[in-house]
């Protein structure tokens, strides 16, 4: 009996606590309807104390007209013992009513009722209306509000969830099914997914979609939920919350996208974007610095910038590390120092650096950007190397060559020591003075004229130029004149650098009077020979007809007709004005012609002769005459025997710096047994000695005739 009392307390104890600890108003009534006991949710819900309510009628706090239907409600729940549920008002002032959602239900030993009590709505009898207040602030936060009785189905939407779902309240019937053909295809089972779990888990969900409105357009909103249970755990209410984050959210995609942006771009800049803190420990770098330096980012991440520079200046820098750690003072003009890649290589970098400032204002780190100038170093130290370059030249130019500047007229501007003494006139004699005081008259105005059209036009003149010193005495000066153009390319002055050439060009008109004294004696040579050559052609051809032995008659014409050949040749050279060289076009066609006059059936010869106009040494077509009459008086004599007709073909021109001779005849062909290194034949042995002597080659090719190729360089 007293174990049975004492369990009856402990579960009555424990019960009481479990009570205390329910989120919802709760009471426990007796079948008649005194109350028995109260939470602290329901006597919060009430707004009267445990004391107040204890021992008293639960219809004592109901307004008139919701006293009958409670005496239903209990009557239900005694009779049927089930579950009942009914919507009464109570009065929780004197001006102050609530409507509220009874659950109640018999115990297990059937003794008393388990009373849940849920408030649906507040509606203020006074002239403060709380529910205005609601939706006052609802609108400001752009907040609208829900209510889905579970137990009913019946869904409550606030005006502002009908504005921010852009329905209209007077058509429109709320619904849970309607609530969720709003919602974006692509969010609707996340959502129905984090509800389903809040009934589950019994926790209030916070949750961010998309909502589809009728004409297509997208709205963000952030959801909030939590649902209201009986003492057995089964979901009551359902109240929620929606905000309209649409501008918020869009502006948390651009700010994004505009992250992303900054983070592509420093992710991808040449430029080296870096931070350090306050002990000048790397902390980000991006890559641009693995392509400068050659180590990846973790060989360099929480290591000392000082690491990768050379010693002397990693103490330099360290100072001024320190320096601006203190005072955090911003350099517009950069602070250049020097790294070392990981092969050793020196690159040469200028920092641009910000302080970063802790809520005390105390410098803890910095950061900025920084490029490599090691191209700009390299070219500033080209620079300096080319400034005394250019010293030194114009320095070796002074001692040698004479200079001088003039503006866009002519004026002399500037001159070096050289032109004063050349020209006899101090240096304050020339300057301001026009180029003309040293003009000797001795070139003619158009002379002038082309030089300054030239220089006018951005060309540079060369030339040779008669000047007038000061004491009357004349002077050569070969002459470079330049023009100076500015950045834009345009003309601004005009550089000349002369050097003398006095002795030269006095030599040179010496050297002129000389040739041409000596062209006059070797025309009186060549005429000579000619004379003398003639004189042993007609003895050669004399002796040859008194000859009645066949075959000294033919040797002695042979002879002569070599001499004609080289007669021809001087007789040219007689006649030309140049008497060391000759054309081949005007001398090879002749003597091939000239040749063939000789035999008497020189009609039935026909010739093709093709010569480009080569110019060669006399002494060299001396040689090639030889030739030419040996190849054309072998094929009279040899190819064309016993024949009525003949055909020569005959070329002279110029491949690869070669004289290239082709001589062919359509006689009889040469026999193929012949080696030109060793011929049997006067005419043969002479053609390949007088090649050889021109360093040149020969080439037989016999089928239908007799083919010649003579290569001689030239």
């Amino acid at each position: 009996m007293n174990h049975s009392i004492d369990r009856d307390k402990k579960e009555t104890h424990w019960s009481v606590e479990f009570y205390e600890f329910l989120p919802v108003a709760f009471f426990k009534i007796s079948k008649k309807g005194i109350i028995n006991y109260v939470n602290v949710p329901g006597q919060k819900l009430t707004n009267r104390t445990a004391t107040e309510l204890l021992h008293t009628p639960f219809e004592s706090i109901l307004v008139e007209n919701s006293k009958s239907i409670f005496h239903q409600f209990l009557k239900s729940i005694n009779f049927e013992e089930q579950n009942q549920t009914c919507l009464v008002e109570i009065n929780k002032t004197q001006d102050l009513v609530s409507k509220v959602s009874l659950h109640g239900n018999l115990s297990a030993d059937a003794e008393w009722i388990q009373l849940v009590v849920i408030e649906c709505l507040i509606e203020a009898e006074s002239n403060i209306s709380f529910k205005q207040e609601f939706e006052d602030i609802s609108n400001v936060a752009n907040i609208g509000r829900w209510e889905l009785d579970l137990v009913t189905g019946k869904l409550n939407w606030s005006n502002k969830i009908y504005e921010l779902f852009e329905l209209n309240a007077d058509v429109f019937q709320p619904s849970y099914e309607a609530f969720l053909s709003v919602i974006h295809p692509e969010d609707r089972e996340k959502v129905e997914q984090a509800y389903s779990n809040s009934l589950i888990d019994k926790k209030k969900y916070e949750i961010e979609h998309r909502l589809i409105m009728l004409d297509g357009h997208v709205k963000w909103v952030r959801e909030t939920c939590y649902s209201i249970f009986d003492p057995f755990d089964k979901p009551l209410k359902s109240i929620g919350t929606c905000q309209d984050i649409t501008r918020q959210k869009e502006l948390e995609i651009y700010l994004q996208k505009s992250e992303k942006n900054y983070s592509s771009l420093v992710e991808n800049t040449d430029s080296l974007v870096w931070s350090c803190d306050q002990n000048g420990h790397f902390k980000y770098l991006n890559p641009a610095w693995e392509k400068l330096l050659g180590y990846p980012k973790h060989e360099m991440i929480d290591r000392p910038f000082t690491e990768f520079q050379p010693i002397e200046i990693s103490i330099r820098d360290k100072e001024a590390f320190n320096k601006f750690n203190l005072n955090g003072d911003v350099t517009k003009n950069g602070y250049e120092t020097i790294f070392l890649t990981k092969n050793g290589e020196t690159k040469y970098l200028i920092f641009y650096s910000t302080p970063i400032k802790n809520d005390s204002d105390n410098i803890v780190g910095s950061h900025g950007t920084a490029n490599d100038i090691t191209f700009k170093h390299t070219l500033d130290l080209k620079l300096e190397e080319t400034y005394f370059e250019l010293g030194q030249r114009q320095y070796a130019i002074d001692q040698h060559a004479i200079v001088a500047i003039t503006n866009l007229d002519g004026d002399i501007i500037y001159t070096n020591r050289l032109f004063c003494k050349i020209s006899k006139y101090s240096r304050e004699e020339l300057i301001g003075k026009n180029h003309r005081i040293i003009n000797s008259g001795y070139h003619p105005a158009e002379f002038f004229k082309d030089l300054y059209k030239t220089i006018k036009s951005g060309n540079t003149w060369y030339g040779e130029i008669k000047n007038k010193a000061k004491d009357g005495s004349y002077y050569w000066v070969a002459t470079t004149i330049a023009p100076i153009k500015n950045a834009r390319g345009e003309v601004k002055k005009y550089l000349s650098i002369r050097t003398e050439i006095t002795e030269t060009k006095e030599a040179g008109e010496k050297i002129k009077l000389l040739l041409k004294e000596k062209a006059l004696i070797l025309i009186e040579v060549h005429h000579r020979i000619k004379n003398n050559m003639n004189t042993i052609y007609s003895l050669l051809k004399i002796e040859a007809n008194s000859q009645e032995d066949l075959a000294h008659k033919t040797i002695l014409l042979d002879a002569s007709n070599r001499v004609r050949s080289m007669m021809l040749l001087y007789d040219k050279l007689y006649r030309s004005e140049n008497t060391d060289t000759i054309s081949v076009k005007e001398y090879f066609p002749i003597l091939i012609s000239e040749i063939l006059n000789i035999f008497p059936n020189k009609e039935k010869i026909t010739t093709n002769i093709e010569v480009e106009p080569v110019v060669i040494s006399a002494k060299t077509i001396s040689s090639i005459g030889i030739i030419i009459n040996e190849l054309v008086t072998n094929s009279i004599k040899y190819s064309f025997l016993n024949r009525d007709s003949g055909k020569i073909s005959f070329s002279a021109k110029t491949e690869n710096q070669l004289l290239v001779i082709c001589y062919e005849d359509d006689g009889i062909p040469i026999n193929s047994s012949v080696d030109l290194q060793s011929p049997n034949s006067f005419g043969l042995n002479l053609i390949n000695m007088l090649v050889k002597q021109l360093k040149g080659n020969v080439y037989i090719e016999s089928s239908l005739g007799t083919k010649y190729r003579i290569e001689i360089k030239v």
